[in-house]
């Protein structure tokens, strides 16, 4: 066993530090050999609603990183900044170089001081090499399964369906590797934030507007998010409730010689419906409770009070200087971005309520020049039109999904969603070959992207067979191993399935039993 976590083979090879002294010199950079960017950019294209195509604004953002680089010492270094369709405050950084930020941060930030800041942050991930544990620990994870594989054909037990030598080996394995990546995790955010006070000092931003006001704007967010997470775990609660007390009361079983199921049986339904309530809120409050402990980002309001330490430590650092927003705007009001951000805005809303009174004409307004082939406005048009009740007077199209195909030829637009949700929709209408030529027209841009796999997997099972499906999965796994694990869950047939649910359900009953009794 290891004497400490840092002896462990996949964090001894990764540096996690940056410069603890924000006005010294930043560490030499790792040498390392970069990933494919132009690969790197199709796979987040084909992630969610995929990438934001504003040349101007991405000029601009790009403009700061150049400056970012240089003052990092790495002016030469690839990857540049892409704008995700997203408008939740989304950003984070990949191995091949590249940064994306959503949209959010762009029409919420107060100032190129907060801008910058966070671009730094993201920067110090590329920059400390923190994707070192990403390889590590996909190279890990494929070890463990082929090990977990050898120890399951030499046992020959009839264990099979239970709890094995081999689910100790692979639970284990999951429970250390999460723990020692929680923690690397965790310090490797303080060591960004770091950077990012030193770097943006150097390039003579405010502390107050820079990365203080982007860590509020985080922690802001995160709170109306963790609030709107109970609004939703509340109304949970009470459909479950209202199904319960219109539920009949289930007839006794073979364990109803159990005097806890003989008194549950006799409360009715209404009651099993509390105790249904009573366990979503029991796993609610532990999976919110384990993500704080837990989760690879410490608090933000603990990263602001590193910050803060810092800052009255280095009195340098905390000079008062004006916040620079004049750059900022002239950025989001040039003329093609501010056309964009406003379209944009207006697919959201739909999206966020497509049966709003107004969500029809709010919907065509978004998809207009210069958005009318962006994936997310025509998703808010296609949304509208397929899912709330017709506008009076307005005919239905025969088939919505149809509009999406404006997304399929635009080629700085695409997006694989807008494949997904139209041979999903033909393939639920029985047009099966119509649906195939979709995928594979979709498979033929992003047939290098990892994040299209598993829906490919699935669907050439469904319209193919499980045979082929299980064909594609091997290539997924050989051509992308992060993928591998979705790409074989997503051959598996509906039978499969079924059965993998009950041998789940068994050991996860045998992992309770060893760990509580």
């Amino acid at each position: 066993m290891p004497q400490s976590i840092a002896s462990l083979p996949v964090i001894s090879q990764i540096r996690g530090s940056g410069p603890s002294n924000p006005l010294a010199e930043l560490p030499p950079p790792v040498a390392r050999t970069w990933p494919d960017v132009r690969q790197d950019v199709l796979n987040q294209r084909a992630r969610g609603f995929g990438l934001v195509n504003a040349p101007e604004l991405q000029r601009y953002l790009n403009g700061l990183l150049k400056r970012i680089k240089t003052a990092a010492g790495v002016p030469n270094w690839p990857g540049g900044v892409h704008v995700l369709a997203s408008h939740a405050l989304d950003a984070y950084a990949t191995g091949a170089g590249n940064i994306y930020i959503s949209l959010s941060w762009l029409t919420d930030m107060e100032s190129e001081d907060e801008l910058v800041a966070l671009l730094s942050h993201e920067f110090a991930h590329i920059y400390l090499h923190y994707h070192q544990l990403e390889s590590a620990v996909a190279d890990a994870d494929t070890v463990t399964s082929v090990l977990g594989l050898g120890v399951g054909l030499t046992l020959k037990t009839g264990e099979a369906a239970r709890w094995n030598k081999v689910d100790t080996l692979l639970t284990t394995y999951t429970l250390g590797r999460g723990l020692v990546t929680t923690i690397y995790s965790q310090s490797e955010e303080s060591a960004a934030d770091r950077f990012s006070l030193s770097l943006t000092h150097k390039l003579g931003y405010s502390y107050e507007h820079g990365i203080k006001a982007f860590l509020e704007r985080l922690a802001t967010w995160e709170d109306e998010q963790e609030k709107r997470e109970k609004l939703q775990q509340e109304a949970l609660l009470a459909a479950i409730r209202a199904q319960a007390a219109t539920a009949p009361a289930p007839r006794p079983g073979a364990a109803a010689n159990n005097p806890l199921n003989q008194g549950i049986a006799a409360t009715g339904a209404a009651a099993q419906g509390e105790v249904a309530a009573a366990a979503s809120q029991l796993s609610f409050e532990l999976t919110k409770g384990f993500e704080k402990v837990a989760g690879s980002h410490p608090s933000t309001l603990k990263r602001l009070d590193a910050m803060a330490e810092t800052a009255a430590a280095f009195p340098a650092i905390a000079v008062e200087r004006e916040a620079k927003k004049k750059p900022l705007d002239a950025a989001r009001q040039e003329r093609n971005t501010a056309n964009l951000l406003r379209n944009y805005a207006l697919a959201f809303k739909v999206i966020d309520a497509p049966n709003a009174p107004d969500a029809l004409e709010t919907a065509r307004k978004a998809v207009a020049a210069p958005t009318a082939s962006h994936a997310v406005p025509l998703f808010a048009l296609y949304v509208r039109t397929n899912e709330a009740p017709p506008a009076p007077r307005t005919p239905r199209p025969a088939d919505p999904s149809q509009m999406l195909e404006a997304n399929f030829n635009a080629e700085a637009d695409r997006a694989w969603i807008t494949y997904k949700e139209r041979s999903s929709k033909l393939k639920d209408n029985r047009q099966v070959p119509a649906a195939q030529r979709v995928v594979d027209q979709g498979l033929a841009y992003f047939s290098r992207a990892e994040e299209a796999m598993p829906y490919a997997v699935r669907f050439y099972g469904e319209t193919k067979g499980w045979d082929e499906a299980k064909r594609r999965a091997q290539v997924c796994a050989k051509d992308f191993p992060r993928a591998a694990a979705r790409c074989n869950q997503a051959a598996m047939s509906p039978a499969e399935q079924k059965q993998q649910d009950r041998t789940d359900k068994i050991k996860k009953e045998g992992l309770m039993e060893r760990f509580f009794k």
